[in-house]
């Protein structure tokens, strides 16, 4: 054990240095009501700080945090409503703004024209067909999973497959966790400790991109896994709720470095954080160095594309254009920034693109 804890406050120690070389800033903060924004984004807890921080050399856009006050407003004369949080829920909040006929009411408040984009961590749904929305990609994102860091449980699992499911003694994948076919493992000292597999918020992006790594639909995941612990809903890359040693999460590579990077005083590591180890998938590590920094492992198993989604028939439009679409676009033009709140930039024609289609998200 004493090994294994040298190995870890080294982590720590190395991910600290790497936050005083990137500066001491905030990670998370609504747009200043007193100057609304000419574009205003929600949803995605994961790429919520990276948008914080484009928005800083991006004037025309204004990121509204997944998590804080319980009602948002993002326009002068527009009415107040409930703070969308997730992929999900920012879609549906885009959909609900674009809606010209107010027909579509965000939790019961007609929010026409009050978001101009979404932050989504997963791609177009195809259970939406149509071409309503477009999700533009910007940067690249690995997704791991997370437990105590005080805890044994396994730091090297893989995903595992469907065709294992009827095998008579049951790999100890994220798959058959998930599923609740392995429920426990051994300890230091051969005792075993209950799995408590945990999932993040509904609406998260995560959570659907996790579920459809591993293989496993909300159906075959209820009675096993769970997103609340002791009454409190699991947010998204958040670690406090990470305390048993059985617990396991979902966890975006680049918000866990991001929260390293940027700080909010007097702490040294984001509050969202927590105690967590990250953990590998088929041996392979979700961090390495790069000219004595930590970055995100683009060779990782499981990564994902993240994006802005904005109304296809507003595309054309001079602020959306130039904010989002194409490889010189105000987002793709800042790698820099991108890269240190822990993603990969997504680089040349691969960056802006506007491809990717869904229909509305009521």
């Amino acid at each position: 054990m004493l090994k294994k804890n040298k190995l870890r406050l080294g982590v720590v120690a190395t991910l600290a240095l790497a936050g005083l070389a990137f500066g001491t800033v905030a990670a998370s903060a609504d747009p200043n009501p007193a100057g609304f924004k000419a574009l205003n984004g929600v949803g995605s807890d994961t790429i919520q700080d990276v948008m914080n921080g484009l928005s800083t050399v991006i004037p025309s856009i204004g990121s509204y945090d997944a998590q804080g006050t319980s009602t948002i407003q993002t326009t002068a004369g527009g009415n107040a409503f409930k703070r969308p949080d997730g992929s999900g829920a920012g879609q549906q909040a885009l959909s609900a703004s674009a809606d010209t006929t107010g027909g579509h009411l965000w939790n019961g408040v007609n929010i026409v024209g009050q978001v101009d984009f979404a932050r989504s961590s997963s791609g177009p749904d195809s259970a939406l067909p149509g071409t309503d929305l477009t999700f533009i990609p910007f940067a690249k994102d690995a997704v791991t999973f997370a437990v105590n860091s005080a805890s044994d449980f396994p730091r090297d699992i893989a995903v595992g497959s469907a065709a294992q499911d009827s095998a008579a003694i049951k790999p100890f994948t994220l798959r058959n966790i998930y599923r609740c076919a392995v429920t426990s493992y051994l300890d230091g000292n051969g005792d075993p400790v209950t799995i408590t597999p945990l999932l993040p918020q509904a609406g998260s992006g995560t959570r659907k991109f996790f579920l459809s790594t591993i293989g496993l639909t909300e159906t075959q995941v209820a009675g096993c896994a769970t997103d609340t612990v002791g009454g409190v809903s699991v947010q998204e890359h958040d670690g406090n709720l990470i305390r048993g040693a059985g617990a396991i999460v979902p966890f975006s590579v680049a918000q866990y470095l991001s929260q390293s990077n940027y700080k909010t005083l007097p702490t040294t590591v984001d509050e969202r954080r927590g105690v967590i180890d990250l953990g590998r998938i088929s041996s392979v590590k979700p961090i390495v160095l790069s000219n004595g920094v930590n970055v995100l492992n683009t060779s990782f198993p499981v990564t994902r594309s993240v994006y802005n989604v904005v109304q296809t028939s507003r595309l054309a439009e001079p602020a959306i254009a130039a904010a989002f679409v194409g490889s010189t676009s105000a987002v793709c033009a800042n790698p820099t920034i991108i890269r240190n709140y822990g993603f990969a930039p997504l680089t040349g024609a691969a960056c802006g693109t506007t491809t990717a289609k869904q229909g509305f998200k009521y």
